[in-house]
């Protein structure tokens, strides 16, 4: 007798409570998403879209070149210059995107070469170009700017000297000037020597220690660089030697120079730049901005190194106790605290990516940027990728910053939409928000505010829109209702046997009016069927359950429009039966 017996069916489930991020490679986790839009790891394990953003600036028209925190948040719109949200330089500015260094009470703006004060709200320029008109007198002089008078210039020295009297000694080249002294009864040589440049209001352009270049002087030895020891309204005084008081009614040019730089950052009380087109590295007089050409051999001197490395600079940053300055595939440091122990280093590694330069960003003492692989953290010896989680797809002109233990870039994809990514450093894991194009991040109070390119009211927003810490004048206004979405990888294709998916039970807490979708796609045809849209009617958390039909694999979608928070997924699966015969 044959006897035929159905086996009976093994149902198993498996509940999901912990979500993690985003992982866009062909294999991933059951608690992991291919594709998302809107989330955010901050209510970590629980799944749940972002908090919503607030806007705290408008503009009608033009456009936004530059954002940055000091006590206040500061940005540039067109050619004017706003703090706090005020205008407080109109129209004084290129209409080209800035970059802006912090130093004490001052926002150094370039490329326009322009200083901010934060407590005079003035704006005033590092560099100077003054051109004489009239008579330029030039005199021999103390260091002080006091006139030398009655020198006596010859060949050998005079006769009958009295106590103090002065000797231009002709008598060898350089000419040097001496003084009798009674006491020793011999000609004492000055050992420094300065001259006096008399010109009409001349002293008013510029400050005491300056250092300046000069041209077109009837005196040669002073064309070229010079430090002004002493000033007056109508006079500067310089180290130099003359033998007797000269003129001209020619035009005496004096410039005060900032070097053109690609890149700058700031470190101990100096302001470091790079510049490509001349392979060259500066630092500015200590303390002092607006000189970048003060060579007296001091420990406040300013500082001007040539790299020898090829290619182009592509970033820099302050990094702990050195300065660093990237190019695409290596790493030139700076440590040292004056030009006499300054040291330059150069590593070999994964450098910024040309145009990421401003996807540097300090988070938790590690810093990250985007190379040409992918996002990469760095902290002080060889970066570590972080762009495993992306898959195949390439990114480039990254802009990062970060706030709250996180990460923000935004970056351009091969099809050119433009991706934002948030990165949970304690976690480790990613989540991409939307199609934000990023052109400035700023920190200012624990949040990170940024300016959105394609935004047509340039728009200043901040990414934790429930904080109302932020000072600034106008309006404010918080981000309506944020429409989000989570997408699985391929269920069902790491098991051979055969295995049914029976129902998924999504468990979830809704606000009052949030819209709920799941849908599924089956065997990868494309085509996303809605199985439930649920409306949230109460606050209290409740279960959707979702029925998939029969298939080889399938994806699972969850998208929404408003708050919620999604607690666990669970997957009922049941092994497939077949009929045998028993003897």
């Amino acid at each position: 007798m044959r006897i035929t017996q159905l086996n009976v069916l093994n149902t198993s489930r498996d509940m999901i409570r912990f979500f993690k991020g985003y992982n866009h490679q062909l294999y991933i986790g059951d608690n992991e998403w291919y594709e998302m839009g809107n989330m955010t790891s901050s209510y970590y394990p629980v799944l749940s879209p972002r908090d919503k953003r607030m806007h705290i600036a408008k503009h009608t028209q033009g456009s936004t070149h530059g954002l940055f925190a000091k006590t206040r948040l500061l940005w540039v719109h067109g050619k004017d210059l706003y703090y706090n949200g005020a205008l407080v330089a109109n129209n004084q500015l290129s209409n080209t995107d800035k970059q802006f260094v912090s130093m004490g009470a001052l926002v150094l703006i370039f490329p326009d070469k322009k200083v901010f004060n934060t407590s005079t709200l003035q704006v005033t320029n590092m560099e100077v170009s003054w051109q004489t008109v009239g008579t330029v007198t030039y005199k021999l002089a103390k260091m002080d700017g006091t006139v030398y008078e009655n020198i006596e210039v010859s060949e050998t020295a005079p006769e009958t000297p009295e106590d103090g009297m002065l000797w231009m000694d002709t008598s060898s080249s350089p000419h040097v000037l001496k003084q009798w002294s009674s006491y020793s009864e011999m000609w004492v040589e000055i050992p420094t020597t300065y001259i006096r440049i008399e010109s009409s209001h001349i002293g008013e352009a510029f400050n005491q220690y300056d250092g300046i270049k000069i041209s077109n002087s009837v005196v040669s030895a002073l064309n070229g660089a010079n430090i002004i020891q002493a000033k007056g309204t109508d006079y500067i005084v310089v180290t130099g030697l003359l033998d007797e008081m000269d003129t001209q009614t020619s035009v005496l040019n004096v410039v005060r120079e900032v070097p053109d730089m690609d890149f700058l950052t700031e470190h101990n009380n100096r302001v470091w730049g790079c510049s490509s087109a001349k392979h060259e590295v500066y630092c500015c007089k200590l303390g002092d901005p607006y000189n970048w050409n003060a060579f007296e051999g001091l420990s406040t001197d300013s500082y001007t190194a040539t790299i020898g490395s090829d290619g182009d600079f592509t970033g820099a940053i302050t990094y702990g106790n050195y300065v660093l300055f990237f190019k695409s595939d290596k790493l030139h440091f700076i440590q040292g605290d004056k030009p006499a122990n300054f040291v330059i280093g150069e590593k070999t590694l994964r450098g910024v990516e040309k145009g990421s330069e401003k996807s540097l960003a300090i988070v938790d003492e590690v810093l990250y940027y985007k190379s040409a692989d992918g996002i990469v953290a760095y902290t002080g010896s060889l970066p570590d990728g972080l762009y495993d989680a992306f898959g195949g797809q390439r990114y480039k002109n990254a802009v990062g910053g970060g706030a709250r233990s996180k990460y923000y870039v935004s970056m351009q994809a091969e099809d050119n939409t433009w991706h934002l990514f948030c990165y949970d450093t304690k976690r480790g894991m990613w989540h991409r928000e939307d199609n934000l194009h990023v052109t400035y991040f700023s920190k200012y109070d624990n949040d990170l505010f940024y300016f959105d390119e394609d935004d047509n009211f340039g728009t200043i927003f901040g990414t934790k829109g429930h904080d109302n810490s932020m000072e600034v004048a106008g309006e404010t206004h918080i981000e309506g209702d944020i429409p989000w979405y989570v997408e699985t990888g391929n269920i069902g294709m790491e098991s051979p046997d055969q295995k049914t998916l029976s129902r998924f039970l999504i468990r979830l807490r809704a606000d009052i009016g949030t819209t709920i979708t799941i849908s599924m796609q089956y065997d990868s045809t494309g085509v996303w069927e809605n199985k439930r849209t649920i409306t949230s009617h109460t606050l209290t958390s409740f279960n959707i359950p979702v029925i998939p039909r029969r298939c080889d694999h399938m994806r699972m979608k969850i998208e929404g429009t408003g708050a919620c928070k999604i607690f666990s997924i669970s997957k009922e699966t049941e092994q497939g039966s077949e009929l045998h015969g028993n003897l």
